[in-house]
């Protein structure tokens, strides 16, 4: 399981996608409106989606997993896989719309009863990557009945296919695309063994139920709350700016530009296993040492004495583990770089990271609010920060041969976000980075930092 970049995955063969019915369109056309709102991660994807779509923008703001399965696609047991996948989580039964595509208009939420739910297969014509391409960016979109793809690609030697899963942002993070993929390949293969049956459960806990508890959560932040604590602290060591990236990246005057992917290796196989070792050592997450690489490099790269950034945090907890939604939270990680090793940084990385975790369930959104509603920060914080996911896609057991491949669509970016991921083969990292030559160079002497950082903490 990698994370590749998107334009690395040309796939040749024959297209299928499934496709509502017409008897399940017209039961979503005619569903009245579910309370729950769009969540507040989902509520800015919507507005950020029409404002692309009014200046004549493709969407791209997708997510997706692919994976080889072999021999020819059983078209029946594949829409059965489908159509289950579909019915068993409520998220991805519930499409948020809204009218006249106005990017301040009202967003209205309808969710389909499971017996609603009617995927059928559906042959594309074209070559297989234009087609896909044109596919997604029409159907894995938040207003499309459901907001994801589903394709599969059979070679015409019979003896493989892929099977893509595409996600809206709306409808899905990281980890729902890789536990979503997996739950198909389990649908559809009939595996019955311990992993696949906590996937393959008739009806899945509800991201619906975690907006409602999110709006919760949201009602009783305070001034004293650990998410408002953690941003204002964050403020005080940026100056009242949202953190960026810390080498120039070729922006001007703050206006997005299109996106390049850059993969680099943090740490190969043996590496990393040093790396773990360190981390047992010092009773500390193999996560601490990461962070407290990055704050090194930081420190090295710019002089600076404090490392910041935003972290994309999965906020799902035991019991959203395997369901399919948006649960991420946007949280602070900063902290002093006073040492010049990692091992000398990591005190400080821990105590970052349980001012973190006290802030993880605390939405970004509430805590930031009241912080510019009380005048305590100006509302410009609302705009892009640089941001670092970090996965661990090591607790993720593989199909043998089925070399999931995880990437992204390709939209406009004033950043340069870091995915840095763990897998059999080593650290590896990914970044979506401004696509001119100042942020290709930068980014690579970044991971280059990164990765002699990495090296010395456990060379001798």
């Amino acid at each position: 399981m990698r994370i590749i970049d998107g334009h690395d995955w040309s796939p040749e063969g024959s297209v299928t996608t499934w496709l509502p019915s017409d008897t399940m369109t017209a039961a979503h056309t005619d569903a009245t409106d579910d309370p729950t709102p769009a969540s507040f991660l989902q509520t800015d994807h919507v507005r950020g989606v029409l404002t692309g779509r009014a200046h004549g923008r493709r969407h791209h703001a997708y997510t997706c997993s692919v994976a080889t399965l072999p021999g020819i696609p059983d078209q029946e047991r594949m829409t059965r896989a489908v159509n289950d996948f579909v019915s068993a989580h409520e998220g991805l039964r519930s499409t948020l719309s809204v009218d006249d595509d106005a990017p301040d208009g009202s967003i209205r939420r309808r969710t389909l009863p499971t017996d609603a739910v009617d995927l059928v297969p559906t042959q594309v014509t074209g070559t297989a990557t234009e087609t896909i391409t044109d596919l997604l960016a029409t159907t894995a979109v938040f207003d499309h009945v459901p907001a994801l793809a589903v394709v599969t690609v059979a070679r015409e030697d019979g003896r493989s296919f892929d099977l893509l899963l595409a996600l809206d942002h709306a409808s899905g993070d990281g980890i729902s695309q890789m536990t979503g993929l997996l739950e198909l390949m389990a649908r559809y293969s009939g595996d019955t063994g311990d992993a696949a049956q906590a996937l393959t459960v008739d009806t899945h806990p509800s991201f619906l139920d975690y907006v409602r508890g999110e709006y919760a959560r949201a009602a009783t932040v305070n001034d004293d709350s650990p998410g408002v604590r953690a941003w204002r602290g964050l403020f005080e060591i940026t100056g009242g700016r949202v953190p960026g990236f810390p080498l120039p990246t070729g922006i001007v005057d703050g206006e997005p530009q299109p996106v390049v992917g850059i993969d680099g290796t943090l740490a190969d196989r043996d590496l990393t296993d040093r790396l773990r070792a360190l981390s047992r050592e010092h009773g500390v997450s193999f996560s601490t040492v990461v962070y407290a690489a990055l704050g090194v490099a930081h420190v090295r790269l710019t002089g600076a004495d404090h490392y910041a950034t935003v972290v994309v945090s999965a906020t799902r907890g035991r019991p959203y583990a395997v369901s399919q939604g948006w649960f991420c939270n946007f949280t602070p990680l900063y902290f002093p770089v006073t040492g010049t090793t990692v091992e000398e940084v990591l005190p400080d990385v821990v105590t970052a990271q349980a001012r973190m975790k006290a802030a993880l369930d605390e939405p970004v959104h509430a805590s930031l609010g009241h912080l510019i509603l009380s005048g305590q920060v100006d509302p410009s914080v609302m705009g892009s920060p640089q941001m670092v996911t970090y996965l661990d896609l090591g607790w993720f057991a593989e199909p043998e041969g089925a070399d999931i491949r995880l990437f992204t669509g390709f939209g406009r970016t004033s950043n340069a976000n870091l995915w840095i991921y763990r897998n059999a083969d080593g650290l590896g990292i990914g970044s979506q980075a401004p696509d001119n030559p100042t942020a290709r160079e930068s980014v690579a002497t970044y991971i280059t930092a990164v990765h002699d950082i990495l090296d010395s903490a456990v060379t001798a």
